[in-house]
């Protein structure tokens, strides 16, 4: 039920700047390792860096003191790697993401409250109705892929709902996600320092048009919706232009791929160890479903690191940091660090330490974590109230990128009764 290798005795470090590097599997060998570590790894790049490289991050208390720390650690050059040594006048810097307080404080303010935890709790009756919908949708299938059919369709469903857009826009909104983090990890021809900031522009202009387009038919004709919300929001002067266009599209964006993982992710560990299969059904047999999402998200963590810069000369764990350095904080390593998890590659829904940074922490934690972790609690509940039965029937296959702890393809048959 270990969901990493067997430590040997001299590890090696690959480049964690090459998508290639997590082409098979999280290296999480390599991640303990550098945990075991004292102070922090250099990985030379002259991608998306200033100085030549970045400090990789991998222990739960650093990546703490640097998210609760804007003005030492910015997110105004990047927010992930290779999204970082970000300059000039790119949209990007009027998206929440790439800011920090006091401004990233009104712009989280805009959205916020449609995110509540009281509100998404009121989301569960559709919710359920778009899951069991999905489900109906394979009835009659005897093989499939999951990722297809489920991790992609079910985010697509809940966050066009949220948002308001058109039904039939669902397709729409999966292609041209999937097509913009494709595009992060496109680093050829581009000029030292430059990153996925530069390789993601069409792709984000082409969301930002679609949301453009949204604003338009939620002024005519308004909706219960957070494009009707954000609309008014931009209306009353709250917002600028810029700053709702890149509103919606971190929406878009964040709101499908983060929990498109974790579905996919959380099938595949599944599928392939009977150990977590049997505590998963007895988890929601005994009405646990929360702790258990909260256990995969830990060992998943699909966004597997966020990045800051520092703005001046500064000191993390005894290591000097210059500023414009890029740190990136592997949230994937700082899950399992064995500071603060007692046997922390184990799979255990039950485990006293319940707290992750899967969703982040600080002035960025994510504002969506709440709809994220309802999507999986229902889809796992309703997956066992139908008796469906799942075995592998090929080889999962993982994305290209060192960001997000893609799953693209999982293919699966029917376990008929």
């Amino acid at each position: 039920m270990s969901q990493t290798l067997d430590h040997a005795d001299v590890v090696e470090i690959p480049d964690l700047s090459d998508p290639a590097s997590f082409g098979t599997a999280v290296p999480h060998d390599a991640f303990a390792e550098l945990v075991r570590r004292p102070g922090l790894h250099w990985v030379p790049t002259t991608v998306a860096t200033a100085n030549g490289g970045f400090w990789a991050v991998t222990r739960y208390d650093e990546i703490v003191e640097i998210e609760k720390d804007p003005a030492t650690f910015t997110s105004m050059k990047g927010m992930a790697y290779p999204l970082t040594n970000i300059t000039g006048d790119h949209p990007y810097l009027d998206e929440i993401m790439f800011t920090d307080p006091p401004r990233h404080n009104y712009l989280r303010r805009a959205a916020a409250k449609g995110f509540a935890p009281r509100i998404v709790a009121k989301f569960e009756p559709w919710i359920r109705e778009i899951v069991t919908e999905v489900i109906d949708g394979i009835a009659d299938r005897a093989q499939f892929d999951f990722v297809e059919e489920f991790a992609r369709t079910i985010p697509a469903y809940v966050i066009a709902t949220v948002l308001g857009s058109p039904r039939e826009d669902r397709k729409y909104i999966v292609d041209t996600v999937t097509a913009y983090f494709d595009a992060l990890m496109v680093t050829e021809d581009l000029e030292e320092g430059e990153g996925g900031a530069q390789s993601v522009l069409p792709h984000l202009e082409e969301l930002m048009r679609y949301a453009e387009k949204m604003q338009k038919v939620k002024l005519a004709e308004p909706g219960d919706d957070m494009f009707t919300e954000l609309a008014r929001v931009r209306e009353r002067g709250e917002i600028n232009q810029s700053e709702y266009l890149q509103w919606m599209h971190v929406m878009i964006a964040a709101g499908f791929e983060t929990t498109h993982t974790a579905i996919g992710q959380s099938m595949r560990m599944y599928l392939e160890d009977p150990e977590i299969a049997a505590l998963t059904d007895r988890a929601i047999d005994e009405g646990h479903t929360e702790r258990l999402v909260e256990e995969y998200l830990r060992l998943i963590t699909p966004p597997m690191q966020m990045a800051r810069t520092a703005t001046r000369d500064v000191v993390i764990s005894g290591q000097q940091i210059r500023e414009n350095d890029v740190v990136v904080m592997y949230y994937v390593a700082a899950n399992r660090d064995p500071a603060v998890y007692s046997d922390p590659d184990r799979f255990d829904p039950w485990r006293a330490e319940v707290d992750s940074l899967t969703f982040g922490t600080g002035p960025h934690r994510c504002i969506g974590a709440h709809l994220a972790m309802l999507e999986l609690q229902i889809l796992w509940q309703e997956l066992r109230a139908r008796g469906i039965k799942l075995e592998l029937d090929g080889e999962p296959r993982r994305g290209y990128s060192n960001f997000i702890n893609q799953l693209t393809e999982l293919p699966v048959r029917r376990v008929m009764s």
